[in-house]
């Protein structure tokens, strides 16, 4: 079991009434998942929203989550232990509105986690999300099998956009280019497509921070921007896959 995890599916507060499930002191991650009955009385006080170990962590100014709400909502109750079950488990709902400061100020809390520590960072999606706070998370998808493998194409199409287009000519961009077209009347899938790509970056940065490789996290980030505010597709990714081949 992790201590971190970016949830996008519809059963986090399940999932998080089981880690302090009396009946289940092993900790099995199965019947965590598969929320499996029980009337013990920790799960009798989660479903009653009083539970002590159990803190959700909102944003107190309008429309985000910001570097105080961090700190006074999950960097300072994490010093101290449980009050009274085996772990403190912190639910950030609508994670994907938590500042890029916010994300930077968490980072030393989830690499070096108390041993009690459990975050779960619900969301609707990813495109927020600094590639340095998703690796260290694991991520968690819709318990369908047809989300899971749609998903799962998404990652491998961006793995392969990531692993063959550097040092590629002009040609070899637009080969990539089809491999997308299929998405390019879903902006959502295109904004997921865009976030895997750049976690793998933000993965590289950290192994080897070579210039090249920031301004293919700028290209992506100018990408996500234009998508976001309605421009033109096709011509968006196509100057994304020539930035990004000649990197």
């Amino acid at each position: 079991m992790s201590h971190a995890y970016i949830w996008e599916a519809e059963n986090a507060h399940e999932f998080a009434k089981g880690l302090n499930c009396i009946n289940n002191e092993l900790g099995d991650i199965t019947l965590i998942e598969n929320n499996s009955p029980c009337n013990c009385i920790s799960c009798r006080v989660f479903e009653s929203g009083n539970h002590p170990d159990t803190i959700y962590v909102t944003g107190t100014k309008s429309g985000s989550i910001g570097v105080d709400d961090v700190r006074e909502q999950i960097i300072l109750p994490m010093a101290t232990k449980p009050f009274r079950y085996k772990y403190k488990v912190f639910i950030v709902e609508n994670a994907e509105t938590l500042t890029p400061q916010a994300q930077n100020a968490l980072l030393k809390t989830i690499e070096e986690p108390a041993p009690y520590g459990v975050f779960l960072f619900v969301c609707k999606h990813i495109h927020n999300f600094l590639p340095t706070l998703m690796s260290r998370c694991i991520r968690k998808r819709g318990r369908d099998n047809e989300i899971i493998a749609i998903s799962s194409e998404l990652e491998t199409l961006a793995n392969e956009i990531f692993s063959t287009i550097e040092g590629k000519d002009i040609f070899d961009a637009f080969i990539m280019y089809h491999r997308l077209e299929p998405y390019k009347e879903s902006k959502e899938t295109l904004q997921n497509i865009l976030s895997l790509l750049y976690r793998f970056y933000g993965q590289r940065i950290a192994q080897s921070p070579h210039p090249s490789l920031f301004k293919s996290i700028d290209a992506i980030v100018k990408t996500k921007k234009i998508l976001s505010q309605n421009g033109n597709t096709q011509l968006a990714l196509e100057l994304l896959l020539l930035d990004l081949s000649n990197a």
